[in-house]
């Protein structure tokens, strides 16, 4: 897949997130409820009515009755699953968003029109009409057509993203702008997302109460979703706004472990110049009447690198002036959790300790003392597995594709 139509299909996926968003929140009722990727992309019932919806965003393409084709097809199907039952109050909406050709579909078409248009269709060179195979007659297919709402005018995505804002604002009390957009609908295209992984339909499923309850929450969220919709610098504030970010200019005392997955992306200047930082950064600052006790600095867990690649990092940090610790009194020396553990000194003024693997991880913090502990884990596929990390350490999971967007989140 190249990267425009890459970007289109995620493109596409947010669309649809949207129109449940909006969806969800214009209908009447708090006992209302959208079932997500359900039998159509959102499943809206509203007391004894609802709506089968397909969402589709082809804002590069014109439309042609090709395009929709299938989608019509999928609702008839299922539509005579249901008997052809003439007193169905259950609608179909199919809505798009194209770049032009809308002219092409009249603004009421007869069964004759469906059924050469959206009903017919060749397969190695032979014409199957799928009424036909489903021995749907005329009658039957007019009152399918009737309960068929076809929406090629659909908003594009800026307007709809925009709308589902409003939306969120003029329906979580009290909400504010700033508030929607950097709290509430982040909460909200979490919440879709999560339920359109789900493998049992009936977890698919939220009432409109059910779902301003899970996004009136005011705390940053991430996912990488939100990554690639809203974009690095995004995603990046809003983790230093969650994890990095303290009352005034002093750096709290706490023993922070950060775990990096370097995998596949080594580099020495590079990742030397990410661990100077996160040391300068989460250190104390050495003044003439520093106390003992409030002497810190960080401790890292690194995953992914070969055992050269960790000594070729340790020698050039050493070399430009970064005092390190890693447990070993001398080389070959047995691994001693205390060692790791002791407070800086002032003629010794440690700035980054390495942890060399999660087994070491509950040692060294039962040998912390006097300070919070807290593990932040900048992981690509799976987080320190939760075995090795002891009960009450605070253990951030903090998915992403690169180590070094750690640069901009703290």
């Amino acid at each position: 897949m190249t990267n425009r139509s890459a970007h289109a299909t995620i493109k596409g996926y947010f669309y649809q997130f949207d129109h449940t968003i909006v969806t969800i929140l214009s209908a009447g009722s708090h006992t209302s409820c959208v079932t997500v990727e359900g039998i159509e992309d959102v499943d809206l019932s509203e007391g004894d009515e609802g709506v089968l919806i397909q969402c589709k965003y082809y804002e590069g393409s014109e439309y042609n009755h090709s395009l929709i084709k299938d989608a019509v097809m999928h609702m008839l199907r299922h539509y005579h699953r249901g008997g052809c039952n003439p007193a169905q109050r259950l609608r179909y909406r199919l809505y798009g968003h194209y770049a032009g050709g809308q002219n092409k579909l009249p603004e009421h078409f007869d069964v004759a029109f469906m059924k050469k248009h959206f009903l017919s269709y060749k397969e190695e060179g032979v014409l199957h009409e799928l009424h036909d195979e489903l021995s749907i007659d005329d009658d039957q297919l007019d009152g399918f057509r009737k309960l068929l709402e076809i929406d090629l005018g659909a908003t594009s995505y800026e307007r709809q993203q925009e709308e589902a804002i409003r939306l969120i604002q003029s329906n979580v009390l009290g909400s504010r702008r700033e508030d929607a957009e950097g709290f509430y609908y982040p909460n909200a295209i979490n919440a879709i997302q999560r339920l359109a992984v789900e493998a049992d339909e009936a977890r698919r499923k939220i009432s409109k109460a059910e779902f301003l309850a899970a996004i009136n929450r005011k705390e940053v969220v991430f996912s990488l979703w939100l990554r690639k919709k809203f974009g690095d610098d995004y995603y990046s504030r809003q983790l230093k706004r969650k994890h990095f970010t303290f009352l005034g200019t002093k750096v709290p005392n706490a023993a922070r472990i950060f775990a990096l997955d370097v995998t596949s992306e080594f580099d020495l200047g590079r990742l030397t110049q990410a661990l100077a930082r996160i040391g300068k950064r989460f250190s104390h600052v050495e003044h003439r009447n520093t106390m003992a006790t409030d002497r810190f600095c960080p401790y890292v867990l690194l995953s992914g690198l070969s055992a050269s690649e960790l000594v070729s990092l340790k020698e050039n940090l050493v070399s430009q002036g970064i005092d390190l610790c890693d447990g070993h009194a001398f080389d070959g020396a047995k691994f001693s959790p205390q060692r790791l553990a002791r407070t800086p000194v002032k003629d010794s003024p440690v700035r980054l300790k390495f942890i060399g693997s999660p087994q070491q991880l509950a040692p060294v913090v039962s040998s912390i003392s006097g300070t919070t502990v807290e593990l932040f884990d900048f992981f690509k596929n799976s987080p320190v597995n939760a075995a090795y990390i002891p009960a009450g350490v605070p253990h951030h999971c903090i998915q992403t594709d690169t180590v070094y967007i750690i640069n901009e989140a703290t």
